[in-house]
């Protein structure tokens, strides 16, 4: 209007501005182009969004980009500890590049500078990308460490944390690391939460919610696992198909049970006929034959029919179910010995298993309706019956059904067509169903055809659910199970199992061992150790 002044729109520059910045923007400004060095991205695209230029943010967004190494972890990782938006385009190009390479952004000295909000706003996302789920601890960890005071606000960023999605033995060591730690710190903070956590790697006994038990996980990661956290891969092969040794590539492996022994490994080897037993050394990556086919056992026992089983007892002794001859051989030193005599004769035997100083042998036979105790002479029958059944005095494990016995003389039975576990105490006239029992299925309290099972001192009961293609940990007096391998339908990938028929736990190996028979493998499901950064 007449007799008015024109006067430009003000603009303020921020006080930590370069005046390379500056001198760009007003470049663009006027010429319709500038030179960027990387560091000055994130001050011009502030400057670009302060004085509302929509020229130099398209810019900027367009002419960066991960492909061309224009758009770099420094630069991402920069822009986000401006702690404001820099524009639509290039904060969605930024967004998708550091959840998509964040541990390289975390890596750099503006990620240092990234205000609380921006940290919690992307380590929430399912999209984040990491290796592991300590991953994301650990940067909460550097980023306090990085300035004092910052105490508050890394204990807000730890809700960003999945707690379950971290290793059983992670969160034990933190856990314990925590104890001497002054209330509310951020140490006590983090002992808290992992105490809380392990709920879901150890089984909650009161669960009626199943599904609670099994942690939103990112889309990184392949699966969650009980004690194994979550992860990128899963197992790793130790023998078979997809494993290697000296010659190279290793034949396809048909094992049916397996059992630590001695420092090695004792396999049920059924890849030909006739089965035989091999001797697997894991440093070597490949085994040897100690009974059956291509063995030099002597004595009484030498001559095997069809193996059913084999069990590791003490002194360097194994033991065989010898199915078809009706007979359990206890091979020492190359020396076999029948040690099934007694005034109960087997019937068509499936599984065995040896307990105690006095070597008590405990036979499942009759297709898996009972089970038979040896020891010096004497025979007995300690649980189900002469015919099978679904009550809780009976079983019905089919020729697949394996037994278990801890320390003094519990009996655990896989007992397979009736899709449960039993446990039978000494002297107990029925079994208490420890796992399973609620008919065929793949829920958490349920099992498809379970084949074979491990039992640790406190009763928690691993469990080959090999129609369910996984392996189920149960603890003691828990109402449903938690997922501890494979359990991603049926496959061969690290991170899936096939018809996993038995089961291990090797303290000297480490970790769960799996005899994936579908996949002709052995695998190895180990908790990676705690990492040093986080203690």
């Amino acid at each position: 209007p007449e007799g008015s002044e024109l006067r430009p729109a003000r603009r303020e520059l921020a006080a930590a501005t370069s005046a390379e910045s500056v001198s760009a923007m007003l470049n663009f400004v006027y010429s319709g182009e500038a030179q960027l060095a990387p560091q000055m991205v994130p001050d011009v695209a502030r400057l670009a969004r302060r004085w509302d230029l929509s020229g130099v943010q398209e810019a900027l967004a367009s002419s960066l980009s991960a492909e061309d190494g224009s758009l770099t972890p420094q630069v991402v990782a920069g822009l986000f500890a401006l702690g404001e938006p820099f524009g639509e385009q290039l904060g969605a190009a930024a967004r998708s590049f550091v959840l998509a390479n964040f541990p390289a952004c975390a890596q750099t000295e503006p990620f240092l500078r990234w205000p609380p909000k921006v940290l919690e706003f992307i380590l929430k996302s399912d999209q984040l990308r990491l290796s592991s789920e300590e991953e994301a601890l650990l940067w909460v960890a550097k980023w306090r460490n990085a300035k004092e005071g910052r105490d508050a606000a890394a204990s807000g960023a730890l809700a960003t944390v999945r707690w379950p999605l971290l290793p059983l033995p992670v969160l034990d060591a933190l856990a314990e690391d925590g104890k001497a730690a002054t209330a509310g710190s951020f140490r006590s903070i983090v002992a808290e939460k992992c105490k809380e956590a392990k709920a879901a790697h150890l089984g909650l006994t009161d669960a009626t919610n199943f599904a609670a038990l099994v942690p939103h996980v990112r889309n990184s990661y392949k699966g969650w696992w009980a004690g194994l956290g979550c992860s990128g891969t899963g197992g790793a092969i130790i023998a078979g198909t997809g494993a290697t040794c000296k010659a190279g590539e290793q034949p396809p492996l048909r094992i049916r049970a397996i059992r630590p022994h001695e420092g090695t490994l004792l396999f049920l080897d059924a890849t030909s006929e006739p089965v035989r037993v091999l001797q697997w050394f894991l440093r070597a990556s490949s085994g040897r034959s100690v009974a059956g086919e291509g063995s030099s056992v002597e004595g009484n026992g030498s001559s095997f029919e069809e193996m059913a089983d084999v069990w590791s007892g003490p002194g360097d002794a194994f033991y065989v179910l010898d199915r078809d001859a009706e007979r359990v051989v206890q091979v020492r030193s190359g020396e076999s010995e029948i040690v099934s005599k007694g005034t109960i004769s087997l019937e068509r035997p499936c599984a065995v298993a040896v307990e105690g100083a006095d070597r008590a042998v405990y036979v499942l036979d009759r297709e898996g309706s009972r089970v038979v105790r040896f020891v010096r002479g004497r025979t007995s029958q300690v649980a189900g019956g002469t015919e099978a059944g679904s009550g809780p005095g009976n079983l019905n494990a089919g020729s697949t059904g394996r037994i278990f016995v801890t320390k003094g003389g519990r009996l655990y039975i896989s007992d397979t067509l009736n899709h449960r576990v039993q446990r039978w105490d000494p002297g107990a006239k029925a079994g208490v169903t420890v796992a399973g029992g609620h008919g065929l299925g793949s829920g958490a309290d349920q099992l498809n055809h379970p084949g074979g099972i491990w039992v640790l001192d406190n009763g928690t009961v691993y469990v080959a659910d090999v129609g369910n293609h996984r392996i189920m940990k149960w603890r003691d007096g828990a109402r449903a199970g938690v997922l501890a391998a494979g359990g991603y339908g049926p496959g061969d990938s690290l991170h899936q199992l096939k018809e996993p028929v038995d089961v291990a736990v090797d303290s000297s190996a480490g970790g769960l061992l799996i005899a994936d028979l579908g996949n002709t493998r052995v695998v190895r499901w180990s908790p990676p150790a705690p990492p040093g950064d986080l203690l």
